[in-house]
């Protein structure tokens, strides 16, 4: 798995894996930020659980969200590749697929 961490504070890192400098990055954080908090509100969407309910996500941070998206579409590799690298041996290539349709 990727130490995203990592690779968030090394700006030629960030640019080989985004095409993104930090600079970039941060400002686009922002408004993937505003943009991820106005599409959880507007999710109209009966719960069964509450929002903090279920497992803890792999992606905790929006840092981390915003990374995974730009990875995607600069590699572009199949819904296969997440599905590998997570740490859980039940991920399967639809949670990469699904996951990428939610950001």
């Amino acid at each position: 798995m990727l130490d995203v961490d990592r690779v968030l504070r090394q700006n030629r890192l960030v640019r080989a894996m985004t095409g993104l400098n930090l600079q970039a990055f941060a400002r686009l954080l922002v408004s993937f930020s505003m943009a991820s908090e106005q599409a959880e509100q507007q999710d109209l969407t009966p719960r069964q659980r509450a929002r903090s309910g279920g497992r803890k996500p792999r992606l905790a941070g929006i840092d981390h969200q915003l990374f995974f998206v730009l990875f995607y579409f600069k590699c572009y590799p199949t819904f296969d590749l997440p599905g590998f690298c997570s740490t859980s041996t039940a991920r399967k290539r639809t949670a990469g697929c699904k996951r990428c349709n939610r950001f």
